[in-house]
């Protein structure tokens, strides 16, 4: 008897380590596969900074190589010093460019872009734009280190690049909002409007800045994921300032 307790218990113990092996090897090719489809999305858009000239000046984008790649590129936006140097885009609703980069492939990185809705992105007062954290640190990671004080005065002011025009974007205001939040709005019926918006953005600031933004001004809206609780937002305000 004991010796068929000792075979079963043995035989129960190979049963577990195989499962175990197992799960360890499906880990491992999942994790390879996570990490090989973010050197591909890097990989492409690496190429695109090629194609465009915006390796080390954004200013000189190539915006008609750009849209010949994809008609939906808006603008190109650049944080110095950080991975935010990548094209915007804005599509036929906001689905797609979750999980399609700029090329049409399919990625977990997607692309940041433009909510559907604002029907005149960077000429209407508010322009919200959407992009994955990656764990990976590209898209916009970076936007949640502006929680820290001492990262905003070293990253105060980002560049927005249209084809047309260019515009400082001086960040003045950052929240952490659920995703559901009534700030993610595009449409105001007038100036009383606005400025009950910017008065609400500006004192929920996790910041204090020195920008001052009124209701003639244009602003962006930059929304990423965050994990502190279900569904939540990271979004950094920006005014537009042009060049």
């Amino acid at each position: 008897m004991k010796k068929k307790e000792r075979e079963k218990t043995s035989f129960l113990y190979r049963v577990i380590i195989c499962m175990l092996i197992a799960v360890i090897i499906f880990s491992l090719y999942k994790i390879g596969g996570i990490l090989l489809e973010y050197r591909q999305g890097t990989a492409v858009y690496e190429e695109l900074k090629t194609l465009a000239g915006t390796e080390t000046d954004p200013e000189g984008a190539d915006f008609k190589r750009l849209m010949a790649e994809n008609k939906d590129i808006k603008a190109w936006l650049f944080s110095e010093g950080t991975v935010i140097n990548y094209p915007v885009v804005q599509g036929e609703d906001n689905e797609y460019y979750l999980y399609h980069m700029v090329n049409g492939e399919w990625n977990g990185k997607g692309s940041i872009f433009i909510d559907y809705r604002c029907e005149n992105p960077f000429e209407d007062f508010n322009t919200i734009i959407y992009g994955h954290r990656m764990k990976d640190g590209t898209m916009f990671h970076s936007l949640i280190e502006y929680e820290d004080r001492t990262y905003y005065e070293e990253h105060k002011t980002m560049r927005l690049i249209l084809p047309e025009k260019s515009f400082d974007v001086e960040v003045f205001s950052v929240m952490r909002i659920p995703a559901d939040s009534s700030l993610y709005q595009y449409d105001f019926s007038g100036k009383g409007e606005i400025e009950a918006y910017l008065g609400k953005i500006t004192e929920e600031s996790l910041i204090d800045t020195e920008t001052k933004v009124s209701s003639e001004d244009k602003i962006v809206m930059m929304s990423t994921c965050t994990y502190e609780f279900e569904q939540a937002r990271f979004v950094v305000f920006g005014k537009l300032s042009e060049r």
